[in-house]
């Protein structure tokens, strides 16, 4: 399966997660409703300066966030880290986390979502 980046529209989604500002997701892939393990979502996102993706809960499922430009802060259980491009955080199936970009300009960013076997 090949998904072209070039094919999809980028959604306006404010305060994801009942966090701050405005995220830009790119859906590359979106299984929402799959029940068995494997892939259930890729997003391609930009996280617009000063805004925050809200503290949740991952159940059923793990998440990897991939840092590909931009800096801010990743809070993983409630210990904040500082992230920057190159970075990745694995949030697995009983965690939470939140992310906040910093100031200085957009936050680009990869979520790549898999079902967990619990």
């Amino acid at each position: 399966m090949i998904l072209h980046r070039n094919q999809k529209q980028a959604k306006k989604i404010e305060n994801c997660h009942d966090g701050t500002g405005v995220l830009w997701c790119v859906e590359m892939l979106a299984d929402y409703k799959k029940t068995t393990d494997g892939f259930k979502y890729v997003h391609d996102n930009v996280l617009e300066p000063g805004a925050s993706i809200g503290q949740h809960l991952h159940t059923g499922d793990e998440e990897l966030y991939v840092i590909v430009a931009g800096q801010g802060v990743m809070r993983v259980d409630g210990v904040e880290q500082s992230v920057q491009a190159g970075d990745m955080c694995l949030t697995r199936h009983g965690h939470s986390h939140d992310l906040t970009n910093g100031k200085d300009g957009p936050m680009h960013f990869l979520v790549i979502c898999t079902n967990a076997s619990v």
